[in-house]
């Protein structure tokens, strides 16, 4: 079976304090996304932190994929 695909950078907005925890506010966001992709058939695979400032993460990387549907012939 192939597959597509796909990588998203979620962040929280606004100013940020060095060390602020972003954890609930990521959670939020994470879920959000990950639903409205989940609907159209993309399954998360993978979450990565790529932005830590004073202990604290607040940006990640999400990867999600779904199955490619063959053409009929």
């Amino acid at each position: 079976m192939k597959y597509a695909y796909k990588t998203c950078l979620l962040a929280t907005k606004g100013l940020h304090v060095s060390g602020d925890d972003q954890s609930a506010k990521l959670a939020e966001i994470l879920e959000v996304e990950s639903n409205k992709l989940g609907e159209r058939g993309w399954r998360l695979v993978s979450v990565t932190p790529t932005l830590n400032s004073g202990g604290s993460t607040s940006k990640l990387l999400l990867t999600f994929s779904k199955p490619i549907k063959k053409a009929k012939q």
